[in-house]
């Protein structure tokens, strides 16, 4: 568990969730996706193999190929974007699913934990819409470890591969004590959470997956992704990168801060 300085520390670098569209190139979106779909299992380490998970997506780490020329300036760039950081994971993303209500928290890094990038690289479609999956974010925050949020849903069985599930939303930072979320606007952008499990929760932002933008936002703020099985889109395939703040840099500091309408 945290202490409240250290999650002080963490609420001090917090920033509203952004989007740079444009961030990688047409050339960059195209490499990316082929060295996804052009990857054979049975020709590199076990360690480098495609996952696939019990929960749906299938994923692929990003760390063997950090060195790779494509990858390093999307590093670089991102270094210039957020400021000095770590890579903690980073994966290629498919799924067919829409995930639920979650943070990226690593309690492995109780001053240190900092923000996710998510790189939108393809959409597959079902129908002709043009309409685009959104990233979902919250007011709300979680500090104490990688969870999934399914308030009284004890009863139910629901996978997870490795986050720990919160059925109680007590500990959750900033809970409301009414419904902020319009049914409405659940069943335009949220159909697959249970109405529940949104109690006490607000949204903050809904970003549009853009090929080829970078969607930035703190680790431990909740997000889900939106229905997109409702606008067409049978999978998306992304590379998402999650990091942390290097030892040496100050802490309890604001980092990073970011502007994007001045890109």
């Amino acid at each position: 568990m945290r202490t409240q300085t250290q999650i002080n520390n963490i609420k001090s670098r917090i920033i509203d969730p952004y989007a740079i569209e444009n961030f990688l190139s047409d050339e960059e979106v195209r490499y990316l996706v082929t060295i996804f779909e052009g990857h054979k299992d049975n020709e590199v380490n076990p360690a480098e193999r495609k996952v696939y998970k019990n929960t749906g997506p299938v994923t692929l780490d990003i760390r063997s190929r950090i060195n790779d020329p494509v990858m390093a300036s999307i590093l670089t760039r991102i270094e210039s974007v957020i400021g000095p950081y770590e890579i903690t994971a980073g994966f290629f993303f498919q799924t067919n699913y829409p995930h639920i209500i979650h943070n990226d928290d690593l309690l492995q890094l109780p001053d240190g934990i900092y923000r996710g990038i998510t790189l939108p690289l393809k959409i597959n479609r079902t129908t002709e819409s043009t309409d685009l999956p959104k990233l979902c974010f919250f007011d709300q925050f979680y500090f104490q470890g990688p969870s999934k949020f399914f308030k009284g849903s004890q009863d139910r069985n629901i996978a997870t591969y490795y986050n720990q599930l919160i059925y109680d939303y007590t500990n959750v930072d900033g809970l409301l004590e009414y419904n902020a979320i319009p049914e409405e606007t659940r069943q335009q952008l949220l159909s697959h959470l249970e109405p529940q499990w949104l109690e006490g929760l607000s949204l903050h932002s809904a970003l549009p997956w853009h090929i080829g933008s970078a969607l930035i936002f703190d680790s431990t703020r909740l997000h889900a992704a939106s229905d997109f099985r409702k606008i067409g889109v049978d999978s998306k395939l992304a590379i998402s990168i999650f990091t942390s703040i290097p030892a040496e840099v100050k802490v309890n500091a604001p980092i990073g801060y970011y502007d994007a309408n001045n890109f």
